[in-house]
């Protein structure tokens, strides 16, 4: 069934870009030969009156096939003036920026109705850290963050870009329905220090004192794969350091952001028909570790992930967080209605709960408008900031700064895949995702993209010269082989993701 949601949401962003191109070229009496979705040996075609459109074998592309576009003679005088490079430059330029311009507008129009039906998910609050500024601003579990500095948060990295900068900010919060604006003034905290030991032995207490007798607890980074010694005020602990990460110093305000919240969505069978956990249970406790949200649930993850004999340490200033891994049989505490309910469950089938997408309700629910025109206003500005994102992700992956944000087919398929789970919204929310960054994308100055070839008509109108059509076809021949390499190379980064590699 994901084949079938990748096929049909592919070549329906694709049909929507080709149709841009289609509509103008028609518009400016352009013969169109052909209207093609996908590459490759042809599924089948229709005939029209002037075009052939035809399906395609591989749905990763398209193509609107106008005549002359490559450059061919044409003997007929009235033909001839139906060709593409019979057209005035600007009229050119218009039928090559249709396509991107279609699938941008295509992906704001898709975004309103999500708007309107199930309303912009914002970050809500999940824990908010003692004696910290969130705190004195009295901000409190559950409530969702609507800007910052007068920018919608439709991202935790916009909040993040704006404490960093270490000044007041001003947020605007919505907690039972009513926004509340607030100001509150970063704190600079110490450097963070998360590891994770094997062979775990000792119980870890007050301030790290040493690192294998050493009291510049920095060199601790020095000795990953290798056997430590660490001393605390309160306790030594020994094992072997597999997984070092050192946070530098940052401002912060002492907030973490929701997910999920630890209530379950739906009835969990572990077999024939057995109930391990119904709908509406909330996990309260599972063995030492109490769960309250979105951050136990993390951190219960990977407790699961580690499995018995290890130790997961966060050390940030003098403040101490450590716990052990788990393995074999856990016990988990639920509240049921008025009743609490202690089971028995292995922990890989707990591990495999927490990996399942839709098994838990989300830690705060979507921000629904009540007024339209505010909802028009989040939508446009949802797009803006998806259109923004995707052009610097692209920037990003050409200066071989960031390769893990750009996403292939395979990928593509893997989050349309994870969206189809998920439910109609998310599914709906990729495909204008998806679209919106094809427009992008297109615009890219590359020969053999719709940017490369709206380069050529702009130089054309400036100059007033027009380069040879056939030495134009030799460049975008040559930039179609190189984005093949690239397609290649980013399907490759695909598989490598898929593998962990």
């Amino acid at each position: 069934m994901v084949i079938v949601y990748f096929i049909l949401i592919l070549t329906g962003v694709i049909m929507v870009h080709e149709l841009g191109h289609y509509l103008f070229a028609r518009l400016f009496k352009v013969k169109v030969l052909e209207f093609a979705i996908g590459f490759g040996p042809k599924i089948f075609s229709v005939k029209g009156r002037e075009t052939t459109f035809r399906l395609n074998v591989f749905p990763i592309g398209g193509y609107v096939r106008m005549l002359g576009e490559e450059g061919e003679e044409i003997a007929d005088e009235e033909e001839k003036e139906k060709s593409f490079y019979a057209k005035p430059a600007w009229q050119r330029f218009l039928i090559t920026l249709a396509g991107p311009l279609f699938s941008i507008l295509a992906g704001y129009l898709l975004f309103l109705p999500i708007t309107l039906n199930w309303g912009i998910a914002l970050p809500g609050i999940d824990e908010v850290v003692p004696g910290s500024p969130a705190e004195e601003a009295e901000l409190r579990r559950g409530d969702v963050v609507y800007s910052i500095n007068g920018k919608i948060a439709f991202d935790t990295s916009i909040i993040s870009n704006e404490i960093q900068k270490g000044l007041p900010v001003e947020l605007v919060i919505i907690r039972n329905g009513e926004k509340k604006s607030l100001r509150l003034i970063p704190r600079m905290y110490p450097e963070t220090y998360e590891f994770v030991l094997e062979s775990a032995e000792g119980t870890p207490s007050g301030k790290l004192v040493s690192v294998n007798g050493n009291r510049d607890t920095s060199v601790l980074k020095e000795f990953v794969n290798e056997y430590v010694v660490l001393e605390f005020e309160g306790g030594t602990v020994k094992g072997i350091l597999k997984q070092f990460n050192e946070i530098p110093a940052r401002y912060m305000i002492g907030i973490s952001f929701s997910g999920l919240a630890p209530v379950f969505k739906k009835d969990i069978y572990f077999k024939e028909g057995l109930f391990v956990f119904k709908k509406g249970d909330r996990i309260v406790r599972v063995e030492d570790q109490e769960i309250e949200g979105w951050q136990d649930l993390v951190v219960l993850y990977q407790r699961l992930t580690l499995g018995k004999d290890a130790m997961m340490v966060s050390l940030q200033g003098n403040d101490l967080e450590w716990w052990r891994g788990l393995s074999g049989s856990v016990r988990v505490v639920i509240k049921r209605g008025d009743s609490t309910i202690e089971k028995n469950v292995e922990a890989s089938f707990l591990k495999n709960i927490l990996e399942t997408p839709d098994l838990l309700e989300m830690g705060v629910p979507r921000y629904k408008p009540k007024n339209p025109l505010e909802a028009v206003n989040l939508s446009v500005k949802a797009c803006n900031y998806v259109l923004l994102t995707t052009a610097s992700s692209l920037k990003n992956f050409f200066r071989n700064v960031q390769t893990g944000q750009i996403v292939g087919v395979v990928g593509l398929a893997g989050v349309i895949s994870a969206a189809s789970k998920t439910g109609l919204e998310a599914v709906l929310t990729v495909v204008a995702v998806i679209t919106i960054s094809l427009g992008v994308l297109n615009l890219l100055p590359l020969p053999a993209l719709d940017g490369g070839r709206i380069i050529f008509s702009l130089v054309e109108m400036i100059t007033r010269k027009r380069l040879n059509p056939q030495v134009e076809n030799i460049i975008h021949f040559l930039g179609f082989i190189f984005l093949m390499i690239l397609f290649l190379y980013i399907t490759f980064l695909d598989i490598g993701r898929m593998m962990g590699i």
